[in-house]
């Protein structure tokens, strides 16, 4: 009996054959002693594979206790974890009429976006017409299909990718196994027509790719002409990939600028109007101590200044202004009564253009002095 501790006090016993168990010992010692970094991953393999069991994934820092017999030891921080997210290729085709993938499932998610044309798409039992401007997600594992119309065939731009993150990213974009399909208010299409085509392999292999399709690549700025941004990225994607394809944080930047185009949020005129609020909270919470304009804050969450003058005044009776002011006031009254910096100090570091602007603001919001506050009796002692 071979026994595996978690960290998180889970047990779980793999029964293995006594001549297995010893040989498997023998061969952690031996690297125990000489390559302890290749021992560690070896071994790992070893008994993830195992006759009889199912691959399992650790994630995250695990104190793991291997114990056989009158052996023991123990392993520290060992982190086996998929990346957040991994981005495997990209492509683009003008698809000839009626044509057709599927139905089949895909390991990893597969995220199409129409460019133009019309076509169909199929997850489970449910069916969508698409058009210009649309997407759809194929979920791994999830039977799906797509068809080109047979009289204006969709052009389209896709990509494929995975990781521990992806499923929450896509969910908040409001793409789940239950709603797979984007539909975008004001689509736009490209006019491209089909080429000779490439795909763009993250890994080098085109095996991957969906059903063989011939893929393109289209100028990035005939998207940018046409108005469409998420177009226009997800043909940068594609681009990068070919052009750089060992540039993987330029890749992921691409794509996370896709995903926060997805959201529901990117271009939102409806957006609920507290939610700009706290945007504006936020921001100004965290940026109290430097020099910042409220144009900078309207610019930030992406409303005009008058519109953000009247959330203030209406949800909580003051001006942006005002309560900038006052968290700055707030913040130097806490560093006045824990401790013993200087008030040309705290003014700097509360974001006041001076002192003497600071001690102007402070004595009209309190009736008393940052020097008379901080002789008052009771105040909190200096740590």
């Amino acid at each position: 009996m071979l026994n595996i501790f978690f960290s998180s006090q889970t047990l779980i016993p793999i029964k293995i054959p006594p001549f297995l168990s010893h040989t498997v010992f023998c061969f952690f010692i031996h690297y125990t002693l000489y390559y302890w970094k290749e021992k560690l991953s070896l071994f790992l393999f070893i008994v993830i594979m195992l006759p009889g069991k199912k691959r399992f994934c650790l994630a995250g820092t695990y104190i793991l206790y291997f114990s056989g017999g009158t052996f023991m030891s123990d392993i520290h921080n060992l982190s086996v974890m998929e990346p957040p997210v991994r981005l495997y290729f990209s492509g683009h085709e003008q698809t000839s009429p009626s044509h057709a993938c599927g139905p089949g499932i895909w390991p990893h998610y597969l995220l199409h976006y129409v460019l133009s044309g019309t076509g169909t798409f199929q997850s489970e039992k449910q069916s969508w017409r698409l058009t210009a401007g649309d997407a759809f997600l194929i979920i791994p594992g999830v039977v799906s299909a797509y068809a080109a119309s047979s009289t204006d065939p969709w052009e389209y731009c896709w990509i494929g990718f995975d990781g521990r993150d992806a499923a929450d990213i896509l969910s908040a974009c409001g793409l789940t196994a239950a709603s797979p399909v984007y539909h975008s208010s004001s689509p736009a299409s490209v006019d491209g027509k089909a080429a000779e085509g490439r795909i763009s392999p993250v890994s080098g292999s085109t095996d991957a790719a969906p059903c063989g399709l011939s893929l393109c690549s289209v100028k990035v700025g005939e998207a940018q002409a046409a108005g469409d941004p998420m177009g226009e990225c997800l043909l940068s994607i594609n681009d990068m990939l070919y052009s750089q394809p060992g540039n993987t944080y330029l890749h992921l930047s691409l794509l996370y600028r896709f995903f926060s185009l997805l959201s529901p949020d990117a271009g939102n005129a409806e957006k609920n109007s507290s939610a700009y609020l706290q945007q504006a909270l936020d921001y100004l919470q965290h940026n109290y101590a430097y020099v910042i304009k409220i144009q900078d804050v309207a610019r930030y969450v992406g409303i005009d200044r008058t519109y953000l003058y009247k959330l203030f005044t209406r949800e909580l009776g003051i001006s942006p202004q005002q309560y900038l002011i006052r968290l700055r006031l707030s913040m130097a009254k806490r560093l006045l009564a824990s401790t013993d910096l200087r008030i040309t100090e705290i003014s700097n570091s509360c974001g006041f253009a001076d002192s003497a602007s600071f001690c102007h603001h402070f004595q009209a919001h309190f009736s008393i002095t940052p020097s008379q506050f901080r002789k008052e009796p009771g105040r909190e002692p200096v740590m």
